[in-house]
C-alpha cells in the first residue's frame, strides 16, 4: 500500500478530485442517454480510472482496493445527478458547461496528486511528471471512451498541456523546498486557470490539414 504523506490535507485534495470527476463522468453518461445504472459505473469509472493506472505503474497496490471510501463518494455523487436529472432536469447536471468545468478540477486535482504520490514513493521526477498526467488524464479517456465519443486529450484541445504544466510546477515547487500543501494548491489551481482559459478561448492543438495551419 502506497504511504500517503499528511493524510488530512491529501484527502481532501482527493476528495475534491473525486466529486469532480465523479460529476464529469456522471453528467456525460446523461448527455449519453445512459440509464441510472449506465451512469452510476461511468461516474464511478471516471473517478477512480486514472488513480487506478497510477498505482499500478507505481506498485504497491490500489489505493480503493484497501481504502474504499472513494467507491462510496463516487457512488453518492453519481446518485446525486440520477436524482437530479430525474426530478429537477431544469438544473441541467448534464449540460456541456458543467461537465467541462468538473473535468477541468478533476483534471487538476488528480494531476498533482498523482505526482505526489510519485515523488512520495521515491520516483524520479520526470518520471513523476508522466505518472502525473496519467492519473489526470486516465478517467476522462476511459470515460469518454465508454461514452462513445473521441477522448478531449486526442482531438486537438489544450488538455494534457495544461496537466504536464501543473505537475511540472509541483515539481518545481516542490524541489524549491516550498511548503508542500502550498505547492499542491498552487499547482491545483494554475492547472485549473489554464484548463478554464483552454475552454473559454478554444485553445487548440494544430492538426494536419488544419486550414489554420497556413493562416
Amino acid at each position: 500500500m502506497l504511504v500517503v504523506p499528511d493524510l488530512d490535507a491529501f484527502s481532501a485534495l482527493q476528495l475534491v478530485g473525486l466529486v469532480a470527476f465523479t460529476l464529469s463522468g456522471a453528467a456525460v453518461a446523461v448527455r449519453a442517454g445512459m440509464d441510472w445504472l449506465g451512469i452510476v459505473v461511468l461516474g464511478t469509472i471516471t473517478s477512480i480510472g486514472g488513480g487506478t493506472i497510477r498505482d499500478l505503474l507505481i506498485g504497491g497496490g490500489v489505493g480503493w482496493v484497501a481504502e474504499p471510501w472513494p467507491i462510496w463518494v463516487a457512488l453518492i455523487v453519481s446518485l446525486v445527478v440520477v436524482a437530479v436529472s430525474h426530478w429537477s432536469p431544469r438544473h441541467e447536471p448534464d449540460s456541456l458547461r458543467v461537465v467541462l468545468v468538473a473535468d477541468a478540477a478533476g483534471l487538476a486535482v488528480f494531476t498533482v496528486l498523482g505526482t505526489t504520490l510519485a515523488l512520495s514513493a521515491g520516483i524520479e521526477r520526470d518520471v513523476a511528471v508522466m505518472l502525473g498526467v496519467i492519473s489526470g488524464v486516465g478517467g476522462g479517456v476511459i470515460r469518454d471512451v465508454l461514452a462513445g465519443q473521441r477522448p478531449l486529450v486526442l482531438v486537438g484541445q489544450v488538455y494534457a498541456l495544461t496537466a504536464i504544466a501543473g505537475s511540472v510546477l509541483f515539481v518545481a515547487l516542490d524541489a524549491a523546498d516550498l511548503d508542500r500543501d502550498v505547492a499542491r494548491w498552487s499547482a491545483v489551481a494554475v492547472t485549473f486557470v489554464l484548463r478554464v482559459l483552454a475552454i473559454r478561448f478554444d485553445w487548440t492543438l494544430p492538426r494536419p490539414g488544419d486550414p489554420r495551419r497556413a493562416s
